[in-house]
């Protein structure tokens, strides 16, 4: 038997191609010949009377009625959501508004009557080209008409075309007078989309359950207390730690109002407390850090999120981390309080000092060695706001000049041989959000001074082998006993490190200028070096109190404290001027044996604590093998010979140190250096308590 004809009728062609694969899907075609025109190919493609028109809106009617044959049977399609399209509309929170965009208001407004009829519950706002809408709407869903939406909508979900519904399909077989069992057959195959979407549903409820309990653990791993209320007031989520600090232990608050299930003063404060800030709170004889912020979902206010903690678990997380990076080295241990002296030039240093450390402006320590640097920059760094970040020093003496680089910018891992796995990370990394004490910065060579002018500069800095910036927010304190100024003239030092540095500067006077400090100074350490020793206190007499005030202390605070600690060593309750260092025989050997091995060992540590024994050492051995006095060029070459890659400003330092501690004699002019008695006595020294290592 010939199968009779459906036409379908639309103004679009995608409507069309819609319909007939609609109905080759729920096995339609099977039983009809299915066709489609577009209004306007009507004019050349006329319709036979014998054949089913199917309109796809009565608002095409007027327009396609003069084209249809005198009593021509046609029915105006009902149209329906297609489902498998809905999918990403399920995933917006009920009442957020949306756009329902489409190219008529007509088609607009059926389209919304439509989904609310599905049960979608979305506070939806009919949109069409020349329309007006809301500027806080977000999102817009267009049944296949995305190209109306405006510009400005964020995110655009396109459910596609309006199928047909099942009934107008039953009416089709109805005009034909098919048999009851082929509308049966039809609806099964309709339902199958349902069944689909079902299916999925189905899938996404349970990675929804399985996402929740992931969610839930989670936040019960959090260590601040937690809450989430929407804006019904209803609790839609808490942790064990909330519970714990409301005394709410095993009970269920999740979907209870907020006002039923927890303390009335508790609640009040949740009312009281302003969104977005941080807050302190007094609840149950404790007090919390508090804070209050939207929960924003869409664009639309869903509700608030609580957070808060026991401030006493704060200080001890705040105690804990800086007792790690007291371990680390990276933090200061001086403050202003720690600073004493009551001369007016170091009052005034200090009053400066306080008013800087409010800055984050670069400073620049300027001062005679032992003078304090390093102490004074680690107060400032604690009186700034910087006072909980890290603090990290660099000595450029201390540290080689092949190590510098990657000791202050770190490295990439495979950068060079002997590069670590993973890389390293650099001083100025570890100094983020703190401070960096740049020490001996007149000592630093010209390859690192350009890169330093860089860091100044721009706050970053590159990895060696790295091949991309790192920002960093630092503050920078250096530090130098040196004229920089004159090596600018010299050409040893670029004038435009210098200004980037010398932005505010603190000349630190020497001892011999603060006289009235001395004695003040003394007792302090008396007191720091007999309590480390264990050992009662001692006094000054007359005579020696008044030798300490005559004496110009060339190596300044440094020389005073290690002449105290000598003299903790050696003396019983009194000290006298025959006591003191600077007025005994320089000679070593007119020391008692006992006496010579106690200065050594203290010598000999305060090279192991600034780390370069190893390279003093070989200096004492290079001049002492000369058995002439030499230069440093001389040193130098020597040295390199011996492995040794040194600056001759870090060699500069290392001289000067040894010259201090007499153990070289420096001539006048370029005569050079030679060992001292006690050089040679120490180098003896160190000889012995090398082989005495290796018979042990």
């Amino acid at each position: 038997m010939e199968k009779k004809t459906v036409i379908f009728i639309s103004k679009l062609e995608q409507s069309l191609e819609l319909f007939i694969n609609q109905g080759h899907e729920l096995g339609v075609s099977e039983d009809f010949h299915l066709e489609g025109r577009t209004v306007n190919q009507l004019a050349y493609n006329p319709i036979s009377e014998d054949s089913l028109v199917v309109l796809s809106s009565k608002f095409i009617l007027p327009t396609i009625e003069a084209y249809l044959p005198q009593k021509q049977k046609y029915i105006i399609a009902k149209r329906t959501v297609n489902y498998k399209n809905i999918r990403n509309m399920l995933d917006i929170p009920r009442g957020i508004k949306v756009l329902l965009v489409s190219d008529l208001q007509k088609r607009a407004n059926e389209t919304v009557s439509l989904l609310k009829s599905s049960g979608i519950d979305l506070d939806f706002y009919p949109y069409y080209p020349g329309g007006t809408y809301s500027e806080d709407i977000q999102i817009a869903i267009t049944p296949g008409e995305s190209k109306f939406v405006p510009p400005s909508i964020q995110k655009v979900i396109d459910i596609g075309s309006r199928v047909i519904d099942l009934s107008t399909w039953i009416e089709i077989y109805a005009h034909f007078k098919h048999e009851g069992r082929d509308s049966r057959k039809l609806t099964a195959r309709y339902l199958q989309s349902i069944v689909y979407i079902t299916e999925q549903l189905r899938d996404e409820v349970q990675k929804a359950n399985l996402l929740r309990k992931h969610l839930e653990t989670i936040v019960d791993r959090i260590e601040d207390a937690v809450l989430a209320i929407d804006d019904e007031d209803v609790i839609r989520l808490t942790n064990h730690k909330a519970l714990q600090l409301l005394h709410l232990q095993g009970k269920d608050l999740l979907n209870h109002r907020t006002a039923n299930s927890i303390p009335s003063h508790f609640y009040q404060i949740i009312h009281e407390v302003p969104y977005e800030k941080e807050e302190i709170v007094h609840w149950d004889n404790q007090t919390y850090f508090f804070r209050k912020t939207h929960i924003i979902i869409e664009g639309k206010n869903m509700g608030y999120l609580i957070l808060f903690r026991k401030a006493s678990e704060i200080n001890k997380l705040e105690h804990d981390y800086r007792r790690k990076m007291l371990n680390k080295g990276l933090i200061a241990k001086y403050t202003f309080n720690d600073l004493s002296g009551i001369s007016t030039s170091f009052q005034k240093v200090t009053d400066i000092a306080k008013k800087i450390a409010r800055s984050n402006s670069t400073v620049l320590l300027l001062g005679e060695t032992g003078t304090g640097k390093e102490l004074l920059a680690q107060a400032i760094h604690n009186g700034s706001p910087r006072q909980s970040g890290p603090f990290v020093g660099a000595n450029f003496a201390a540290i080689s000049e092949t190590l510098l680089e990657s000791e202050l910018f770190g490295y990439e891992e495979g950068a060079f041989t002997g590069a670590k796995k993973g890389g390293h990370i650099g001083l100025f990394e570890q100094a983020h959000n703190g401070t960096i004490f740049l020490d001996e910065i007149g000592d630093v060579s010209h390859s690192i001074q350009n890169r330093l002018l860089r860091v100044l500069q721009e706050r970053e800095i590159m990895k060696v082998g790295g091949n991309h910036v790192i920002p960093i927010d630092i503050r920078v304190i250096a530090a130098t006993n040196k004229d920089l100024e004159c090596m600018i003239e010299e050409g040893s030092f670029r004038a435009d490190l210098y200004y980037r540095l010398n932005i505010l500067p603190i000349f630190i006077p020497p001892l011999r200028d603060r006289k009235e400090d001395v004695y003040l100074l003394t007792n302090v350490f008396i007191k720091k070096i007999c309590n480390r020793l264990q050992r009662p206190s001692f006094v000054f007499s007359e005579e020696a109190r008044k030798e300490m005030e005559l004496y110009h202390w060339p190596g300044n605070i440094r020389e005073l404290e290690n002449i105290i600690e000598y003299l903790a060593h050696v003396v019983d309750k009194v000290v006298y001027p025959q006591d003191l260092l600077f007025k005994r025989s320089k000679r070593i050997v007119e020391e008692s044996g006992e006496t010579r091995t106690l200065i050594f060992e203290a010598i000999k540590q305060s090279y192991e604590r600034k780390g370069f024994l190893e390279e003093i050492r070989v200096i004492l051995q290079i001049i002492h093998n000369a058995k002439i006095t030499v230069g440093r060029n001389y040193i130098i070459r020597s040295l390199q010979g011996e492995g040794w890659n040194i600056t001759e400003e870090q060699l500069r330092y290392r001289m000067k140190l040894l010259n201090q501690d007499q153990l070289i004699k420096v001539s006048r002019g370029r005569k050079g250096s030679s060992l001292s008695d006690k050089g040679v006595e120490f180098l003896s020294y160190l000889m012995d308590k090398d082989r005495a290592l290796v018979e042990t």
